[in-house]
């Protein structure tokens, strides 16, 4: 997605080492998605949810960016009572050291391949221009990073310094003694990324270095739709880079949203569904999982759940 899926959807970091994708566009094409009448108006608002069956404790998902903004760190009274009744946290990808390491390792391309070769020489100068100016990666690093790995660097915002809103939560959980449970593997974002065709990732990669300045001033927008819990509205203003774009753009998008948000999504609810049998759950994953007819609630609300947004 171009803004930014990262800072929507997964959590933990490529070169920035703050971030694991999001999306990125967390972040989505629902144009894919079967039409359910109930499900379009009910889940375009709202990032605190609460889940219940007769008999079993509430769980609750709550939506995050992964940004390390001010307003978005000051967290409502309703999450922390949701995490207050919480037996277990279970967060995207655990954040810690080893992942960032591994996940660092993984950006890398095979020897004998170079970025330059692949994104070819129109369009190189260009990406590794705007990496090195915004975010102070060399040249030669560039070049050895793989397509995936440098767009999702162009999707961070410049300005990121400190903890972001998953670290936070998983902090304030651990401090709770939860134990910490995520709901996916490393290898298995990696294995999401690596999952968008080649040339999708080069399409995306040219067009966010190309746009950059445009993706960098929608932060403010999304950071505002965020905290007024308006999940059309993020869904919206990240298909909005789209309005106007080449066919192949619009191609290399679905791609991603096909890769990175709707098979995890299934993935997602597959594994919440143990916890939520046992009750007292609390779920943090990028807010665009939450969105529409494809995200986890309405998921969860088709397979008998009781689904109810709380206000945060």
């Amino acid at each position: 997605m171009s803004r930014p899926p990262s800072a929507l959807a997964p959590a933990t970091g490529a070169c920035s080492r703050r971030t694991l994708l999001r999306w990125l566009p967390g972040l989505l094409p629902f144009a894919h998605a079967p039409s359910l009448a109930f499900a379009a108006a009910a889940f375009d608002q709202g990032l605190l949810w609460r889940i219940e069956r007769p008999g079993i404790a509430a769980s609750h998902l709550f939506g995050t960016v992964h940004l390390d903004d001010a307003r978005v760190l000051e967290l409502p009274p309703a999450v922390h009572a949701a995490l207050d009744e919480a037996r277990v946290f279970l967060p995207e990808l655990r954040a810690d050291a080893e992942s960032g390491r591994r996940f660092e390792a993984a950006t890398q391309l095979p020897p004998g391949q170079s970025l330059r070769a692949l994104s070819g020489e129109a369009a190189y100068p260009l990406i590794a221009a705007v990496l090195a100016k915004r975010y102070g990666i060399a040249p030669a690093a560039t070049d050895r990073l793989k397509p995936w790995a440098a767009y999702l660097a162009l999707e961070q915002p410049t300005r990121r310094q400190g903890e972001i809103l998953d670290g936070k939560l998983q902090r304030l959980a651990v401090q709770r003694g939860l134990p910490v449970v995520p709901l996916e593997s490393l290898d298995e974002q990696i294995a999401s990324l690596e999952a968008v065709p080649l040339r999708s990732q080069l399409v995306l990669l040219e067009a966010s270095a190309r746009r950059h300045d445009e993706q960098l001033a929608a932060i403010d927008q999304l950071l505002d739709l965020y905290l007024a819990e308006d999940l059309a509205g993020l869904w919206q203003l990240q298909r909005s880079v789209l309005v106007g774009q080449t066919l192949a753009l619009r191609a290399a998008h679905d791609d991603l949203i096909e890769h990175l948000l709707l098979r995890r999504n299934a993935r997602m609810v597959e594994r919440l569904l143990a916890p939520l049998r046992q009750g007292g759950a609390f779920a943090a994953i990028g807010a665009l999982h939450l969105h529409g007819e494809q995200g986890l609630p309405a998921r969860l609300a088709r397979l008998g759940w009781s689904v109810e947004r709380r206000p945060a």
